[in-house]
């Protein structure tokens, strides 16, 4: 009967059995919202993925855009196992020759390696999209194809997977990717069961990239916003402990792209999945307070319209590249 029970307590903690570890980097001086939150509050809410944002330490990482910190949750030096996958969001810097060569070593021992929208270029100055298929933000695909040529870029996807290495292209292409992602990791079932309880529409992959451009209509609105900067609206998000992560990110990325208005978060505290929203030292005057909905953006999208008008919200998703984009209402 020992024998026994020393046979199932080994078996029950053999890393074989452990979940997926997934690891999210994250900047201090900068990363981008939904490039980092969307990932993780999917594959959280999944329940079967592990999942944490990974800094250089556990000092307070900037959003950007809108004003809002959050804090990590673990560091390079405390991580315990090898991750399985590494995902990697537009973070300011892009290159940094330390985080480089990490992500070199991990995809020398096989971890897969996810770039989120700009978040490419950290790649490929890593060297690890030569030769490969790839995506990125529309408005860098131009720049980054001549700074690398060895890279296929790519406008027709809205994530590509080459081997161990996946790309996306911008912002919003976060949460279908991760979705499929998390397709792979865990099955059909649970990735559906994961966009149903979210709110969010099931992973598409086809994408018309060669449509988001900037042409004279979006040109004057975003022109238009940037003359008025210096009068924004100050618009806060409202969140309490047990807030919706997910929607959280849509809401404040969103209202921070407007050009007429610059999102915060309303006040510190810690989300459904364990994220912890840091509390501002001096919160700023809000003209307006927005709710946290869902994590659909069309959600923000049709707020932001009744709010701006329809010109600004499809400006907004051209610089999130969300099918909103498109529609011709």
């Amino acid at each position: 009967m020992l024998r026994l029970f020393v046979f199932l307590l080994v078996l029950v903690g053999s890393p074989a059995l452990a979940k997926p570890l997934v690891v999210i980097l994250a900047e201090p001086r900068g990363t981008e919202t939904t490039d980092l939150i969307a990932p993780y509050a999917v594959l959280a809410q999944s329940g079967a993925v592990e999942v944490t944002i990974l800094a250089p330490s556990l000092g307070p990482v900037r959003l950007m855009p809108g004003q809002a910190w959050i804090r990590p949750q673990t560091t390079y030096a405390a991580l315990k196992r090898e991750p399985d996958v590494v995902i990697v969001p537009f973070m300011m810097p892009a290159y940094d020759p330390a985080r480089n060569a990490w992500l070199r070593e991990r995809a020398r021992r096989g971890t897969r390696i996810v770039s989120i929208c700009a978040g490419a270029e950290t790649l490929a100055r890593a060297g690890l999209l030569d030769g490969r298929e790839a995506t990125t933000h529309w408005y860098e695909l131009k720049r980054l194809a001549k700074a690398y040529p060895d890279v296929r870029w790519r406008r027709d996807r809205r994530w590509i997977v080459d081997g161990g290495v996946t790309t996306t292209a911008g912002v919003t292409a976060s949460i279908p990717a991760s979705l499929a992602l998390l397709r792979d990791l865990a099955g059909e079932a649970v990735m559906r069961e994961t966009a149903a309880r979210l709110n969010v529409p099931l992973p598409a992959q086809a994408h018309d990239g060669a449509a988001f451009r900037v042409g004279k209509d979006a040109a004057m609105t975003g022109l238009a916003g940037w003359a008025n900067a210096w009068r924004a609206e100050k618009v806060a998000v409202r969140i309490s402990d047990g807030f919706d992560d997910l929607a959280f990110a849509t809401a404040l990325d969103a209202w921070s792209r407007t050009n007429r208005s610059e999102a915060f978060s309303s006040q510190g505290a810690v989300s459904r999945h364990g994220l912890t929203v840091i509390a501002p030292e001096r919160l700023p005057h809000a003209a307006r307070t927005v709710e946290a909905r869902n994590g659909d953006p069309t959600t923000a999208l049709n707020e932001i319209a009744a709010a701006y008008g329809k010109a600004t919200a499809r400006y907004v998703a051209l610089t999130l590249e969300h099918p909103y984009w498109l529609r011709q209402d």
